[in-house]
């Protein structure tokens, strides 16, 4: 054989080798749609598990909303009365502007359990904000709940054939309340409060705060 002869079967050998050195612009760019599309993948997972995160805290917010509205309310509700009977005239609990306003008086007691003074309390929607639920006593003006989309009061009515009154029968000393929150998603919640202090009378000497 003469010195610096290749057989041919070795030449091919090398531009095999050669040709296989690198990747062709087909296979990057095969290579580059397939990650783009497993990131894409994960990206659209991550978003979609944060909306549902997101969604989900929107709904315990506005049912923790919707429950400290109904808790306010319903606790110094329960201890009123249909209407109250004191130095000679009535102090009655009211329901007004389409159901969405309640008027009523919350006994003070003294030491001794008597009744003292009887404050008016009012709840009803903020008219310069409808979102906002209002508390409002001689001491002023409270935002109890924002996010408010709907506030409806029914008293008891005859026989407790109903509970759409607009005040509450002495034989069914109870109000209807429903309220409910929007802020993303709509959460309702209703309840029925019972007057629990309907067989007391305040003292001779009581005092009226409006």
């Amino acid at each position: 054989m003469k010195s610096g002869f290749i057989p041919p079967f070795l030449k091919g050998g090398n531009s095999l080798q050669k040709e296989r050195a690198g990747f062709t612009l087909v296979e990057l760019m095969v290579v580059t749609a397939i990650f783009s599309a497993f990131f894409a993948m994960v990206f659209g997972i991550l978003t979609n598990s944060d909306r549902t995160w997101r969604s989900g805290q929107d709904k315990l917010s506005e049912q923790q909303e919707a429950r400290k509205a109904m808790n306010n309310m319903a606790g110094i509700l329960r201890q009123s009365n249909p209407s109250w009977a004191a130095n000679g005239l009535s102090y009655a609990l009211t329901i007004s502007e389409g159901n969405a306003r309640i008027d009523f008086y919350h006994p003070l007691f003294d030491a001794s359990g008597n009744i003292i003074t009887l404050r008016k309390i009012t709840y009803r929607l903020n008219p310069d904000n409808p979102k906002q639920l209002l508390r409002e006593d001689s001491a002023g003006q409270q935002v109890v709940a924002n996010d408010v989309s709907f506030l409806n009061f029914g008293g008891g009515c005859l026989g407790c054939s109903s509970f759409n009154c607009t005040s509450v029968a002495n034989d069914c000393p109870v109000v209807s309340i429903e309220v409910r929150t929007k802020k993303k998603n709509d959460f309702p919640l209703i309840t029925q409060v019972t007057l629990r202090n309907q067989n007391i009378t305040p003292s001779a000497n009581v005092t009226i705060e409006q």
